[in-house]
């Protein structure tokens, strides 16, 4: 049995699209397996008829800056791990030979083929898993079975979502996209009613926690999010995740649409300070982003294509960059042929302007009008030239 800890991207089951990535370090392991007291935790797995010696691969991560990996030999279809975990996390397994072919380069957007694996909780004490694969396997611990009942309530809801947002991805005419548009957001909605539910029925539940959690990385919606919040249990929002959690809500209920957007000032690619505020009487994009950042670049061709449009009709974009080395920085605005305003202060993820803003994650952006006040906020894709065909006549 093999154990560290990786910077390696978790691993993928069934067919995904490649859009997020981490950049993990492992100074702050000690801090965050030191926060909670460490439990024991079993794995025995058997693949019914697999009679080839493999290895599995073992992974999850207790936080966003680290990410832990295990691995055991699975012999005549049976393998053994164990180890300490803090609380019940959501992990990743999956098998693979022990001569696997080269890595492929994917890029972002590139199709990643299957693999035999699922992802499920892991909680302290001894978990079972059996099947014929691990994709269908069962996995029997009691918060296994919790995370089961959620998922359980979402499917027929993901089945009935599933044409529309296909539909949607391939959709090209502008009244066929807003159609479809209004349905994803009916069916969004419905989703949140779900898990609104399922929080309140089981408000001590580390699901139900996570849950909270994975819409917290950006709130889309205020009043869905503070119900999902204040439905947990008290040891879930006092502490210090729960407490950071509260702290963003409260930042996006300041920066909601229709508020007054607040003033920043901060040195330009020549180290020259410039405010927005000098863009009053003007249509703003504030487009946090950052050379590293991978969703960020999907987004470049539609800035460009909205820019390009609308520079001449009264809009302007500045960029916030969450860059802490300035070469990186200035090359990147170059290679994009950033023709806008940037500005930075080299502070990576604790740019001033972003921490001020409450921004935990990029990309964002926010569309403010001729009067300083939000009017749009995460426009993706052709979503920000729609807007700007609305409110620039």
């Amino acid at each position: 049995m093999e154990k560290n800890i990786s910077a390696v991207w978790p691993p993928v089951f069934g067919i995904q699209k490649i859009g997020k990535y981490l950049l993990p370090s492992v100074i702050l392991l000690a801090l965050a397996i030191s926060a909670n007291a460490q439990q024991k935790y079993v794995i025995n797995g058997k693949i019914n008829g697999l009679t080839k010696d493999m290895k599995v691969l073992f992974s999850y991560s207790p936080s966003k800056e680290v990410f832990i990996r295990d691995s055991a030999v699975v012999k005549n279809g049976a393998f053994h791990l164990e180890g300490t975990i803090a609380r019940p996390y959501k992990v990743n397994l999956y098998l693979r030979s022990f001569n696997p072919p080269p890595p492929h380069n994917y890029k972002v957007g590139d199709i990643v083929p299957a693999t035999d694996g699922q992802s499920f909780y892991l909680t302290p004490g001894t978990t079972t898993i059996t099947g014929n694969n691990l994709n269908s396997a069962v996995v029997d611990n009691p918060v296994q079975a919790e995370y089961m009942a959620y998922e359980n309530s979402l499917m027929p809801l993901k089945k009935a979502a599933g044409p529309t947002n296909l539909a949607l991805y391939h959709a090209k005419n502008p009244d066929s996209i807003a159609v479809l548009k209004q349905k994803q957001a009916a069916f969004t909605k419905q989703f949140e009613r779900i898990s609104i539910d399922f929080i309140k029925a089981h408000p001590s539940s580390y699901v139900a926690y996570d849950i909270v959690k994975s819409h917290a990385v950006v709130i889309q919606d205020p009043e869905s999010f503070e119900l999902m919040f204040h439905a947990l249990a008290p040891k879930f929002k006092n502490s210090e995740e729960g407490k950071k959690m509260l702290h963003d809500l409260a930042m996006v209920k300041k920066f909601a649409i229709g508020q007054p957007i607040m003033n920043f000032t901060q040195a330009d690619v020549n180290g020259k300070p410039f405010s927005l505020s000098s863009l009053k009487g003007k249509y703003v994009l504030v487009d946090f982003w950052a050379s590293w950042c991978g969703p960020c670049r999907m987004e470049y061709p539609y800035i460009h294509k909205a820019y390009d449009q609308f520079k001449n009709k009264n809009f302007e974009v500045i960029g916030v960059s969450l860059d802490d080395k300035k070469d990186l920085w200035i090359n990147a605005i170059q290679d994009n042929h950033f023709d806008w305003v940037e500005v930075c202060d080299l502070k990576g993820r604790k740019n001033e302007v972003a921490v001020a803003y409450g921004i935990s994650a990029i990309p964002q952006s926010l569309l403010v009008d001729p009067n300083g006040i939000i009017i749009a906020k995460n426009l993706r894709g052709e979503d920000l030239v729609e807007k700007l065909n609305e409110v620039i006549k």
